[in-house]
């Protein structure tokens, strides 16, 4: 048989990595069952995560205006 090398990197193929500050990281925080359900509850997401990212970005919002208000 006659094999031929097909295939493997192209150059300008695949997909553009991301730049190491807009990757987004993995974070381990302990939560009390109550809380895990509020989340599930309130979050908005397909998963558990989403949710929460959700939650902590709304709540980050938040308080940032409360802040400029103070000020």
């Amino acid at each position: 048989m006659n094999f031929k090398k097909r295939g493997g990197p192209r150059k300008g193929a695949g997909r553009v990595p991301l730049k190491d500050s807009e990757k987004k990281k993995g974070v381990k925080i302990y939560i009390t069952n109550k809380t895990k359900e509020e989340i599930i509850k309130y979050g908005f997401g397909k998963n558990f995560s989403t949710k929460a990212v959700n939650l902590i970005k709304a709540e980050l919002t938040n308080r940032k205006n409360k802040c400029t208000l103070e000020e």
